[in-house]
């Protein structure tokens, strides 16, 4: 998967904003920022810790990145600062994911009022395919707004 170019400085912002302990846990890493393709760059980490006894990693575990990375696409590319909370998720199981590095490539497909649709696409370490999620998420100001 190719990186899109990003703008320094929404990437070194975006990257000093507080993701919270999940982010970590998920080996959580921001890698670009392309406000003209409406995208973010995500990577993760797929450790043993969140795999499940078939050496795969646990669906929840990859509903958790999908998120994230969709959150993080809502705030790096939104028409103002909010405060995001998923309403509805739905995501698709595509491949068995193992250890190792993870990309997921998010989407704000269109932004209201209110709400956000947002997309994303996770994929394993050698390139598959892996997981597909769309989600609506609300929008409040943000706080100072």
């Amino acid at each position: 998967m190719n990186l899109s170019p990003s703008n320094g400085d929404d990437l070194q912002r975006q990257r000093r904003r507080d993701r919270g302990p999940v982010a970590a846990l998920l080996g959580h890493r921001l890698l670009a920022v392309d406000r003209a393709a409406a995208t973010v760059e995500v990577e993760f980490r797929a450790e043993p810790h969140l795999f499940n006894p078939m050496n795969v990693m646990q669906g929840g575990f990859t509903v958790a990145m999908l998120e994230q990375a969709l959150l993080d696409a809502v705030a790096a590319l939104a028409d103002r600062p909010h405060e995001a909370a998923t309403l509805e998720m739905q995501c698709n199981f595509l491949a068995a994911i193992g250890p190792g590095p993870l990309r997921c490539r998010a989407g704000l497909v269109r932004q209201g009022r209110s709400t956000a649709f947002v997309e994303a696409r996770l994929f394993a370490g050698d390139g598959e395919l892996a997981a597909t999620a769309t989600s609506v998420v609300a929008l409040t100001a943000a706080a100072g707004d």
